[in-house]
């Protein structure tokens, strides 16, 4: 566990750390419950999803495809871990300034987040219309969340801090001219996002950037963006589906994060469920670029899995997944439990979209363990 001294400043003392996203995801890999909660708007709320729910203050949200429930779902499964809990808490149409008055009531002995460990602060959506100028939305934005954190850290809870959802409004909507003339993402991008990285630096606190994930998730995805935001403002259920990737990465370290060209093969230092080492050959001459492969003979024809990896491609484009093998044709490939059979030598198998991907070889009924690795380009 991380731990900073207590720092003093002009106006801020700066607690020790509590604990890291790797504290939680060691604390999950020994299967123990460890609840991290993402506190927030409607954005995390899950707003514009199938069968969404509107949280209670203090009750276990239950909305099926936001993106904490699909966190959740990653995670256990990465984990091996059906007890860990990602909280969802998010409120439609709230701010940080209520959130910072309702923390007991969602957090405290009686709600059924009272054992929450982290807290993932977002808000700054919202808080955009309290305010008549700049400056004072970055003067109040900036008092609510430091009061969020002071309260969490009184509390023995570690918080750490979420830039918001990018959104589609690029200028204020005819109907709201006069009453909110900085209901645009650029307000919400240089104001709220620049105070919560200042207070990350602060602080010293963890900070995940959901707003460029999701703003490159907008731009680049070959995804519609009606699809992905019906109404310009709510991500719908492919985006939660994003958002879950992009935090998976962040609080998984085993994932491989590629933005262009990667190859992952047996020298790869995140793959999992390898072969053992001995297995291994290491040529002279590389094959298919590939300095390391296994191309063994076990003593059974078992099905067994041969290599795993989670990747979370976070490029401007599709990239091509390519597995390459030597020449057994029983070797095969999941992608997303997904079976992709393979043709011996190259096989090209999809183009993938911005997002998480988890990427499994196995030997099929043989004897034969034959796998040199995959080329995304």
């Amino acid at each position: 566990m991380d731990t900073y001294p207590a720092m003093e400043s002009a106006d801020l003392r700066v607690p020790q750390k509590i604990c890291t996203f790797n504290d939680a995801w060691t604390q999950w890999l020994q299967g123990n419950k460890f609840p991290v909660a993402f506190f927030g708007d409607s954005t995390v709320d899950g707003v514009n999803t199938t069968d969404w729910v509107a949280n209670t203050i203090g009750i276990d949200g239950t909305s099926p495809n936001a993106f904490s429930k699909k966190l959740e779902e990653l995670l256990r499964q990465a984990t091996n871990n059906e007890v860990l809990r990602i909280y969802n808490s998010g409120f439609s149409g709230k701010n940080a300034s209520w959130a910072a008055t309702i923390l007991e009531e969602q957090f405290g002995g009686s709600s059924a987040y009272q054992d929450v460990r982290m807290i993932g602060i977002g808000f700054g959506i919202n808080d955009r219309l309290l305010y008549p100028n700049e400056k004072a939305y970055r003067d109040g934005f900036k008092t609510a969340v430091k009061q969020i954190i002071d309260w969490c850290y009184a509390k023995g809870i570690q918080p750490f801090l979420l830039t918001t959802q990018a959104i589609v409004e690029p200028g204020v909507k005819t109907l709201y001219t006069n009453d909110y003339p900085m209901r645009t993402s650029e307000h919400i991008a240089c104001i709220a996002n620049e105070v919560k990285r200042e207070l990350a630096e602060a602080y010293r606190l963890q900070l995940v950037d959901m707003n460029i994930y999701t703003e490159k998730f907008l731009l680049y995805s070959s995804v519609s963006t009606k699809r992905i935001i019906s109404d310009q403002l709510h991500f719908g259920d492919i985006g939660h589906q994003y958002e879950a990737g992009a935090l998976f990465s962040c609080l998984c370290p085993r994932t491989i994060v590629v933005d262009g060209y990667t190859k992952i093969d047996y020298s790869s230092q995140k793959i999992k469920d390898s072969v053992p080492d001995d297995w291994l050959s290491l040529p002279d001459v590389s094959s298919d670029g590939f300095k390391v492969y296994v191309d063994y003979t076990k003593a059974d024809t078992l099905d067994i899995l041969i290599m795993s990896a989670w990747v979370f491609v976070n490029a401007k484009r599709k990239l091509e997944l390519k597995a390459y093998t030597g020449s057994s044709s029983d070797t095969y490939v999941k992608i997303n439990g997904e079976i992709r059979s393979l043709n011996g030598g190259e096989t090209i198998l999809d183009q993938l979209d911005l997002g998480l991907y988890h990427l499994e070889v196995f030997t099929g009924s043989s004897s034969k363990v034959d796998f040199k690795g995959f080329i995304l380009e």
